[in-house]
Order: structure tokens, then C-alpha cells, then sequence
């Protein structure tokens, strides 16, 4: 079997064909972007393979037509040019502070300026340029320096944003600083041949793109749906040495090592088509220890979803049963509305689409359902992260394994270690719901069908949940009794619409404590 040398961690595109590392060939992609418009913005999650594709870009506009040997836009491009490419990679800035964000752009400016020997003339008593007039007249330079059009390319222009965003102060300082020089774009339009954007947010109404209102949004475009990611096709006819080596160490066949490959990386949706991607970084990274971890969430969950999240108040089953529009998909992040963040940082992913304009939404894949477990159940509930892994682990397999009685202990004891403020309003007045949607989140994120509030003749059901073999009809009280409980189950029907789906069907009566904020009794009824 033939190894594969695979680029973790490689985002140049030189280095990547040079010493023959697996490349996902995309290169039909950057002819189109090269010869469409020239003002391009593209948003994707983390480890997404952005910074890789303006690698590419980049070196395609230098004319290395020897990097494209054997690709597709080898047979496309039929005039290989060369530009002068500035590229900027906004990872590497600090935006603390407004002087910092700056000062580290202007070393960026600096290294290109020093390169094509190009120098600001201040007249005598006149002011030093801004971070704006300085980077116009390295544009102006270039182009009358090389007689060729310059090619700008940034990538993670958002991370001066993000590192501030819940600072409004420190926000409106950095957003002037980034207005001031993403406007000299459209300025210079004339000394431009080509330029895009990437990050992760979508930034619509923070007003840094107010100069430069003629950027092309492809992030939710049918056409560029699958520019980052690698998808079902790709996976076949580039890594099937690798797949077929990790479908050996776990001892099944390569198809159906695919399934498994898919359902835990696969999922990601960016367009109306219905077109999927594999998270890039993730699967490689399988191929390349064969071993099936979650390998995103290690390197791509970011402290603004961690500071955002945690101030939100959602239930996330809600969030997945409406429909919105793309402006809502695109706007700024609100702990108030999480939406979209959860979507732009990839938490949620499209799942469909309606009329090309209105979307559902879905967790991804396994390893995203993972991550939300780790990073969201512990906020829901309050309780310790240690070995949270284990106990949730524990907790799935018997809620599967029909082991109520073992699963409802293990959720009073998460639930013991939830803070007191957490589960109370004041010392008269407990959270009634919390404990059932304390509940119900746990069971939705880690990935068991789950209902809550079901509307029913007879009234409403608390909570439904359904794994392979065994339906849970659960009815909760506070300071009652599970008799109390069941007897509404059976007094109202709420049994009667699964009777004859073929599965054991377990009625649940659950009582929670005002004076040990817990689960405090259970009665199990099968039928």
C-alpha cells in the first residue's frame, strides 16, 4: 500500500507540491476567481484551508506556472502572467489596543516597502500618513515600480475585530484603524488587478468595509461551495491509500471506513446546492495517525465563541427547527443571537434550503456534535469540566442500553455539581424549567432524538426521547410525586401516539427538589 505524505499543518502551496505532499487539486477554483471579478471576500470556519487557498492565488499570480504542473488550471490557463502580490496575513497582528493593531500593520507594510524600495516623502511641517495613506502609496509604488497591476490579498482580516469585539471602546478605536485601510482598495482601484479577503466572521455592519462597498461575497455561493473543504469525490480520487490504511487498522472495508469518515467530518453545507465538505485539517489528520479523534475542536474553537456562548441563553433544538435568511446568517455576533456565530464558526451548517434563500440549519457532523458537548453542556448545567468526556460517554451508553435507572443517577449527579445560583432565581422561586431543559440539552447533545413540549390532545408532553430500541415518554415535577407524574401521562394519553412504533416504550415520572435543587425520585412504568 502506498503511503501518503500529508500537509499538516502546511498552508503554503509552494512547499506543499515541492516536497510531495498530498494536494486536494482546487486550481480550477482560483482560474475562475481570476477570471471573474476582481474584488472577492470569502468567510469559513477555522482550519478550513483559506490561508492554503491564497497560497495558491498567490503564486498563481506570480506566473510559477511550474507549481501547476499535472493540475486542472494547467489546461484552463492559456496566458500565464506575473503580478506583485501583496499578501497579508492578519493572524500574526496583536489588536489589543488600536496603537498595536497599527504598529503591526505597518510592519507588514514595511517588509513590502523595504522589498520594491519604496518610501513615503513628507513635506517639511507636514504630519506623518496614516496606516491608509500609507498603504495607497505602496499600491501606487508597486504598480509604477513593476508597470504591472498589484494583486492584494488578506487573510483573517477580521482578527482585529474579533480580539476586541465584546470591548466597545477598543472596538470603534480598531474598526477606524481598519476603515482607514481597507478603504484604499476601492481607492486605488486603477493600480489593482485582483484582491480578496478571507476570515471567519462576516462583518457586514461594523461599517470597516464602508470605502470598499464592491466586494463580491462568495461564502454562501453555489458556485464556490466547495472552495475549502474536501468533498466525497476529492476524498475518493485523492486519499484513497490513506483511507484504505485506516479502514485496515480498524479492521473494516474502505467503503465503508467512507461512512464512518463521514459521519463524524463530513456535513458542511455553505450554499443553497446541496453540496457537502469535509473539514480538511480533520480528516488529514485521521489519515495521517489513524486514529478517529476530534481533531477541529483542539485547534478551532475560538475565545470569542467561548465568551459569547457562555452569555447566551438558548435552547439549541430551537435554534434548529426555524428558518432564516442569509442576511441573518451574515450578521454581526450577538450573545443575545447566536446564530450567527454558531454558523459562521461552524457549529451549525446549513442543512436546507428553501426558495435559495432561507435556510435551516443542523450540527454538522460527530465531531462538532463532540465539541458542542464539551464546550456547552458544562455552561448548560453548570457542572465541572473533569472528566466530563467519560461521564457523558457513560451516560449515552445507557440511555441506548435502556438503563434508566443508571442514566437518571448519572444525570442527578451532574446536576449535583451545578452551582446553587445557577439553579435558583431567589430563595422563594426555583427555576422550574431548568432542571427539565437541563435535561432535554443533555440528551439533544449528545446526539439522542429528542423532543420537548410536545403539543398532544390531551396536553403537552414534557419530553420525548428515542434511541434505536426504546422510546422514553418523561412527564417532570417539581416538589410532586412520580406517581403524580405518571398519572398525568396516562390520565392525558401522552403514551398513546408511540404505542405502535414497534419500540419499548418506557413512561417516566420525575420529581426535582426545591430543597436539594435535584432529581430527587423516579418511577419507571413499561408497557
Amino acid at each position: 500500500m502506498t503511503e501518503q505524505n500529508y500537509p499538516i499543518g502546511l498552508q503554503d502551496f509552494a512547499e506543499i507540491r515541492q516536497s510531495g505532499k498530498v494536494y486536494i487539486d482546487k486550481t480550477s477554483y482560483v482560474y475562475r476567481l481570476a477570471h471573474g471579478n476582481k474584488y472577492y471576500f470569502l468567510s469559513r470556519p477555522r482550519r478550513f484551508g483559506k490561508t492554503l487557498l491564497l497560497s495558491t492565488l498567490e503564486y498563481f499570480f506570480q506566473g510559477r506556472k511550474d507549481l501547476f504542473e499535472g493540475l486542472e488550471i494547467e489546461k484552463l490557463e492559456k496566458d500565464w502572467r506575473s503580478y506583485p502580490v501583496l499578501h497579508f496575513d492578519f493572524s500574526t497582528i496583536e489588536a489589543d489596543t488600536d496603537q498595536t493593531l497599527k504598529g503591526d500593520i505597518e510592519y507588514l507594510l514595511e517588509q513590502y516597502e523595504q522589498e520594491y524600495g519604496v518610501e513615503f516623502q513628507v513635506a517639511e511641517g507636514k504630519r506623518q500618513p496614516s496606516l491608509g495613506q500609507r498603504f495607497g502609496n505602496l499600491i501606487k509604488s508597486v504598480h509604477k515600480v513593476t508597470g504591472k497591476e498589484v494583486v492584494v490579498l488578506i487573510d483573517e482580516y477580521d482578527k482585529g475585530i474579533l480580539e476586541v469585539i465584546k470591548h466597545e471602546k477598543k472596538l470603534n478605536k480598531n474598526r477606524r484603524v481598519l476603515r482607514n485601510f481597507f478603504t484604499q482598495l476601492k481607492a486605488n482601484d486603477k493600480h489593482l488587478r485582483f484582491v480578496m479577503l478571507t476570515g471567519v466572521s462576516r462583518f457586514r455592519h461594523l461599517t470597516i468595509f464602508s470605502g470598499l462597498n464592491n466586494l463580491t461575497d462568495i461564502s454562501m455561493s453555489t458556485d464556490y461551495a466547495c472552495v475549502c473543504g474536501i468533498t466525497i469525490e476529492e476524498m475518493r480520487a485523492y486519499l484513497n491509500p490513506g483511507i484504505s490504511g485506516l479502514a485496515e487498522a480498524k479492521s473494516m472495508d474502505a467503503d465503508s471506513m467512507i461512512e464512518v469518515i463521514l459521519q463524524k467530518y463530513d456535513g458542511y453545507r455553505f450554499s443553497s446546492e446541496d453540496q457537502h465538505v469535509c473539514n480538511p485539517y480533520s480528516l488529514l489528520k485521521v489519515l495521517q495517525d489513524k486514529k478517529l479523534n476530534s481533531y477541529w475542536v483542539m485547534t478551532g474553537t475560538s475565545k470569542v465563541f467561548i465568551d459569547y456562548i457562555s452569555e447566551s441563553d438558548f435552547v439549541l433544538d430551537d435554534l434548529l427547527t426555524q428558518w432564516y435568511d442569509e442576511d441573518t446568517l451574515a450578521s454581526t455576533f450577538d450573545s443575545k443571537k447566536p446564530v450567527p456565530l454558531l454558523y459562521q464558526t461552524g457549529y451549525l451548517t446549513i442543512k436546507e434550503a428553501k426558495d435559495d434563500k432561507f435556510y435551516q440549519l443542523s450540527i454538522p457532523n460527530g465531531e462538532v456534535r463532540e465539541a458542542l458537548i464539551m464546550q456547552l453542556l458544562p455552561m448548560y448545567m453548570g457542572v465541572a469540566s473533569k472528566n466530563i468526556p467519560g461521564r457523558l460517554i457513560a451516560l449515552k451508553e445507557k440511555v441506548l442500553s435502556g438503563n434508566i435507572d443508571g442514566w437518571l443517577t448519572d444525570l442527578q449527579s451532574l446536576i449535583s455539581t451545578a452551582p446553587y445560583q445557577l439553579l435558583v432565581k431567589d430563595e422563594q422561586n426555583p427555576v422550574e424549567r431548568f432542571y427539565h431543559l437541563m435535561i432535554y440539552q443533555a440528551f439533544v447533545l449528545l446526539g439522542i432524538e429528542a423532543q420537548s413540549e410536545i403539543s398532544v390532545a390531551g396536553g403537552r408532553i414534557d419530553m420525548v426521547a428515542k434511541t434505536p430500541e426504546y422510546i422514553y415518554v418523561m412527564e417532570f415535577k417539581l416538589d410532586g410525586t412520580p406517581a403524580q407524574a405518571l398519572k398525568q401521562i396516562d390520565s392525558n394519553g401522552y403514551a398513546i401516539p408511540y404505542s405502535s412504533d414497534g419500540r419499548t416504550l418506557f413512561k417516566i415520572g420525575v420529581t426535582f427538589s426545591s430543597t436539594t435543587h435535584n432529581i430527587s425520585k423516579w418511577k419507571i412504568m413499561a408497557t
